[in-house]
């Protein structure tokens, strides 16, 4: 008797051993079929918002689509003060239209780096490629009218004229929402292509970074400053910041 329960101890002893071994990615887990997440970019010309989410073709393969609300700013646009008047709010100088964008993505997300444990480093390669919905917004500016004696009369709302409006009779940036009306759709396409690095340390959720390359090309160009060239294509050097879940 003793005989067999030293074999049986000895069994179990060896089969626990052997379990406590496997490494966690070979357990059994269910499989994550979809991840959705938000989030923010900073690139060489301004920011954007993000969504975006994806589904899983195979172990290392994801489809994307991502939706982005990105602002491109001119690189010589600098704000400045037209009045002494601190009410007045400060504006770019010979700023003629803003450009906003909304993109629409299709893409893949390839694997390079698979996490070794739930608090490892994942690396893929991401791309994206759609539409580019660009508009158009003029800039309103506050200007200064003047009596017949030379006097200031009072502050208009007036779109931005280089023709007439110069740095001794600009009160001020007009309100954000002025322009709207005026806004102009031009219709474009986008690449983006970059890196993706994801430092999460559960499994259904998602943390990640994402350096890369992007451009925007519109139908018509655009002018963003009265003094310097209209372009057509919009190249940037991006970093992204997301956030989001895994699900079964």
């Amino acid at each position: 008797m003793l005989r067999y329960t030293n074999t049986i101890l000895f069994n179990l002893l060896f089969f626990l051993s052997s379990y406590s071994q496997i490494p966690h990615e070979d357990k059994m887990m269910a499989r994550i079929t979809k991840e959705i997440w938000v989030g923010g970019t900073i690139h060489t010309s301004g920011f954007a918002l993000d969504y975006g989410k994806s589904k899983f073709m195979t172990f290392k393969k994801k489809s994307l689509f991502t939706v982005s609300l990105i602002t491109n700013k001119h690189d010589k646009e600098y704000k400045i003060f037209g009045s002494f008047d601190e009410n007045a709010k400060k504006f770019v100088f010979g700023k003629v239209n803003s450009l906003f964008a909304l993109r629409f993505g299709f893409g893949r997300r390839k694997v390079l780096y698979n996490k070794l444990r739930d608090n490892g480093l994942q690396i893929s390669m991401n791309y994206t490629f759609g539409p580019s919905l660009g508009f158009v917004k003029p800039v309103f500016l506050e200007v200064f009218k003047y009596d017949v004696t030379g006097r200031i009369s009072g502050v208009s709302l007036e779109r931005y004229n280089p023709e007439s409006h110069n740095l001794t009779n600009i009160y001020g940036r007009g309100p954000w929402s002025s322009g709207f009306g005026s806004s102009k759709l031009n219709p474009g396409l986008f690449f983006k292509l970059g890196l993706e690095f994801e430092y999460s340390y559960n499994r259904e959720i998602m943390n990640s970074l994402e350096i890369g390359f992007s451009v925007d090309g519109y139908l018509n160009k655009v002018l963003l400053m009265a003094e310097n060239k209209d372009h057509r294509f919009y190249p940037n050097l991006y970093l992204s910041c997301s956030f989001g879940n895994k699900f079964y």
